[in-house]
């Protein structure tokens, strides 16, 4: 309630010269035009709240009857909270992250470097992110849009490292030539570029309030571009370094375009999860068609998934037009799960995010060694 103090105190002064002849109708008008007035400005949930307000203490008037016009056009937001809990576990998890990264990224031996990583990472994750969100956050928007820049920050470094060649040698020999690998470089870019992706996700999400649904969309968007970068990027014949640039040029391409349409759409979280939900179901259809028709060949298998989840987000765009639902449990959108299906609590559909991992690969010599990569995890559950 805190929030409405200012706006109906202002309301209600404007109104304080005509205070002998108003009724309840011209007081209920007027505090209608202020929460108009910030809904043109973007303080959406300060107006929806003066809306709300006008419903509960004016009903019968008509400002009372256009506000309730108002919330019903507006995307609903959950009333989870801020979304700080998640933030700060996931920071948490990201701080003891950098503790193993950046020592690895610096070619350190032993275990010792990576033992005071996490001993030093951990901490400074939870109390940085627990000072920094405790009064700039105020939805689940803003932690959940703070998080995934993190996470894809990460993914780009390692992406344009990997694309570009970056800290390779190239060796060449009596077979021919080859690039020699780096054990370094790929943790040094997921540190630069996760830190990148830190700064300029906290500094966004603290500058102004984000819906839910604007948060969920943007990752969504993210992985579909990442997704038919991948896909029709194949089925056009890319490969290695191309194929990587292609994912990754696609990707930020639909991520920026997310941006405006969020701001224009306004949806909430659980319609851009169930949209999501109609692009997964066509791909695994697609998937399902491969199957019974023995597609061959590398180029020509992901034509129809892709195809399919192209189907599959226009239908489920179109199916949930005219729906209102949203579930406070699900739109929280504070942290980005790393499963395509997590049936850990309850289900829900997500964006399966790369997530940094450490393989081991046999190289040219016959000989096993660590290398650093990305897993994606397509499910995730609890028994």
């Amino acid at each position: 309630m805190r929030r409405l103090v200012l706006p109906v105190f202002t309301a209600l002064l404007l109104a304080s010269p005509l205070a002998a002849q108003d009724t309840a109708a011209d007081t209920a008008a007027v505090i209608l035009n202020t929460a108009r007035r910030l809904e043109r400005e973007g303080r959406r949930e300060t107006a929806r709240d003066l809306f709300r307000f006008l419903r509960l203490r004016y009903l019968g008037t008509p400002a009372a009857a256009e506000a309730e016009t108002f919330l019903n056009a507006m995307p609903r937001v959950a009333t989870s909270g801020t979304g700080r809990t998640g933030f700060v576990l996931f920071n948490t998890l990201y701080g003891g992250f950098l503790g193993v990264a950046i020592p690895a990224a610096f070619g350190a031996a032993g275990s010792e470097p990576y033992g005071l990583g996490l001993l030093l990472g951990a901490p400074l994750g939870y109390f940085g992110s627990r000072a920094f969100s405790k009064d700039r956050f105020k939805s689940a928007g803003q932690a959940g849009l703070a998080s995934f820049a993190t996470t894809w920050g990460t993914w780009q470094g390692l992406a344009i490292q990997q694309a570009a060649g970056i800290g390779e040698q190239k060796v060449c020999g009596d077979f021919g030539c080859y690039s020699n690998g780096s054990d370094t470089a790929p943790w040094a870019a997921m540190v630069v570029g996760g830190l990148a992706g830190l700064t300029t996700g906290w500094a966004l999400a603290s500058a102004k309030e984000i819906p839910p649904g604007t948060s969920t969309l943007i990752s969504h968007a993210a992985f579909w571009g990442s997704w038919f970068g991948v896909s029709v990027g194949r089925a056009s014949g890319l490969r290695d370094n191309d194929l990587l640039w292609s994912t990754l040029i696609t990707g930020n391409a639909t991520l920026l375009a997310a941006i405006p349409a969020a701001a224009k759409w306004r949806p909430s979280s659980s319609r851009v999860r169930l949209i999501t939900a109609g692009g997964v179901a066509g791909a695994l259809v697609g998937f399902g068609v491969d199957l019974l028709t023995s597609v061959n060949g590398p180029d020509a298998v992901l034509a129809i998934p892709a195809a399919g989840s192209a189907l599959g987000l226009i239908v489920g765009a179109v199916a949930t037009a005219n729906r209102r639902d949203f579930d406070t449990s699900l739109d929280d959108g504070s942290v980005p799960s790393g499963a395509l299906v997590d049936a850990t609590n309850g289900f829900k559909i997500n964006m399966p995010l790369p997530q940094p991992t450490v393989f081991r690969v046999l190289d040219r010599n016959g000989e096993w060694k660590r290398k650093a990569g990305v897993q994606l995890v397509l499910f995730q559950g609890r028994i």
